[in-house]
């Protein structure tokens, strides 16, 4: 009975070896080309079972000597040289061995001298229980491999398949800048058997699921096995050194400034009002008129995914960027909870990483306001972002679509080209909670934004914003004017040095409002003057 269910075994595993190779060929037009074969598991700790494992090794490896749970290769997706790494789930459940391991870290060594992108397929119970400690900690290799790959800027994607558990979630599934899943696979840490053997209380299979995981913002994405190749490909295009984007422009020239001198400035009231109408710009709208895709950032990392704050990767008038925007879900700039700033802090560090642009657009009533939203960290989470703008050396726009009320609009402002339209406004909080504040009621809204130069006018008096962009009659006719806006404030900052483009967004933000400060004549002493008063 045992020798004919090891045979069936080991025709499974064949049949599975068979099926790799078609899921690898399929994803890669035929290109796949394996290699790392010399890397080869034994049996370290002469581990005994019911079945020796050296024998159960023999047997897996009795067509293949170099049969292992990882494959690594090249490869082209959409026409972009990359390398893949991916598991076999039949050879010891997919699990890292010390050898499996080591493939997974050299390939991700030549990825990096090679300068490729990698896209890790994976299918794993995790860790391989047969080699011990010495697998396990040679998960820490794959670490120090895939933090290599990042720091030089390269972009890694990792797919999870049923199931992905244990070590090989956490050392390679969780890594990639994106992070994408089969339907209905199985995602977690502990597996739901190990975890009722061990605690002795039945482990719901759905909250591990991979679509409970895209809820709370783990997986970035869910996408068909079929699916895969064209979206990779789609990724590539706009985050691969390699790939040649199209100039994808609207027909409008980039609009000149509005000359706020020349004309009646807008009346702060009643851009309070037009920002708030229905039918105004957003950034889905913007992203619709750049005729790019948006590939989304969903999640950050801590189990919250507010869907009110949207992210992703993709291109404007032909540039490259990593977007970030406030949605309009019932016709106003949403409020975003903690999660989102987390969110959005997590996707300026990819672009960084990736050395992509960073676009915001800012169209939102306020910061979350309540006990739970506090609870959360949600002042830590806005100081926060603010810090982690002024600190990266990717060229930042921001754009003012509508509404700028208070922590949550300044939280993403800072840049090194801000960019408004023509009814936006910011101000430290809504009108109608201002008024509250010093009249005890909100019917001083409009006199509170006219007397607290919230209007793009008054901005650009403070220096603040760089342009402001004309409302056209429709929606998608203004989004095209901020498409070309955008692309072409992204190109004049995209060509300073990084350093010095820091040191300026920096210098302009410490400017702000200096000409209002009153500078009364410090006491004499020597401490005093040798500050550094500019």
């Amino acid at each position: 009975m045992a020798r004919s269910h090891r045979a069936e075994r080991i025709r499974a595993f064949r049949a599975a070896m068979t099926r790799v190779e078609s899921f690898l060929a399929e994803l890669t037009g035929g290109t796949f080309r394996e290699w790392s074969q010399e890397v080869v598991t034994a049996d370290p700790l002469a581990f005994g079972e019911e079945q020796a494992y050296a024998s159960r090794l023999a047997e897996l490896q009795a067509d293949d000597p170099l049969a292992e749970a990882s494959r690594v290769g090249f490869g082209a997706i959409g026409g972009h040289a990359v390398v893949l790494v991916s598991s076999d789930y039949e050879f010891v459940a997919g699990t890292l061995g010390i050898a499996a391991a080591e493939r997974v870290a050299r390939a991700f060594g030549v990825a990096t001298v090679s300068r490729r992108p990698v896209i890790s397929i994976c299918q794993s119970g995790g860790t391989r229980m047969q080699e011990g400690t010495p697998a396990f900690i040679k998960m820490l290799s794959i670490g120090a491999a895939i933090s290599e790959h990042r720091e030089a800027g390269l972009p890694y994607l990792s797919y999870l398949m049923d199931p992905t558990m244990g070590g090989t979630l956490a050392a390679l599934g969780t890594q990639g800048h994106l992070v994408w899943a089969a339907p209905g696979a199985s995602i977690s840490l502990t597996g739901p058997r190990i975890v009722e053997a061990v605690t002795g209380r039945p482990f719901p299979r759905d909250e591990i699921s991979a679509e409970a995981g895209l809820r709370r913002g783990l997986v970035d994405d869910i996408v068909q096995p079929g699916e895969l190749a064209p979206r990779i490909a789609e990724w590539l295009d706009i985050v691969s050194p390699q790939a040649a984007l199209p100039a994808i422009s609207a027909s409008r020239t980039v609009p000149a400034p509005v000359d706020t001198h020349a004309q009646q400035p807008p009346d702060a009231w009643r851009s309070v009002t037009r920002s708030r109408e229905r039918d105004r710009p957003s950034i889905e709208s913007v992203i619709e008129a750049s005729g790019a895709p948006l590939i989304e950032i969903r999640g950050d990392r801590a189990g919250s995914d507010d869907r009110n704050l949207l992210t992703g990767f993709t291109s404007l008038g032909g540039e490259p960027a990593v977007a970030v925007g406030f949605r309009r879900p019932q016709g106003r700039g949403a409020e975003v909870w903690p999660g989102g700033y987390r969110k959005a802090q997590r996707a300026i560090s990819i672009a960084e990483e990736l050395d992509l642009p960073l676009v915001s657009f800012i169209d939102t009533k306020g910061a979350g306001a309540g006990v739970d939203e506090e609870s959360e960290g949600l002042a830590h989470s806005v100081g926060s972002l603010i810090r982690e703008l002024l600190g990266v050396r990717i060229p930042t726009v921001s754009v003012l679509m509508g509404e700028g009320s208070g922590a949550g609009a300044i939280a993403l402002v800072a840049a090194d080209s801000v960019i408004a339209l023509e009814n936006a406004w910011l101000a430290p909080i809504a009108p109608e909670a201002a008024s509250a504040i010093l009249f005890r009621n909100t019917e001083r809204a409009a006199h509170m934004v006219r007397g607290q130069a919230a209007d793009v006018a008054a901005l650009r008096e403070e220096g603040l914003l760089d342009s402001i962009v004309p409302e056209e009659p429709t929606v998608a006719e203004t989004s095209e004017m901020l498409v070309n806006a955008v692309a072409s404030a992204l190109r004049k900052t995209a060509a300073m040095p990084p350093e010095e483009r820091l040191l300026a967004r920096r210098a302009n933000v410490r400017s702000l409002a200096r000409q209002h400060l009153t500078i009364r004549e410090p006491a004499s002493s020597p401490y005093v003057e040798s500050l550094p008063l500019d």
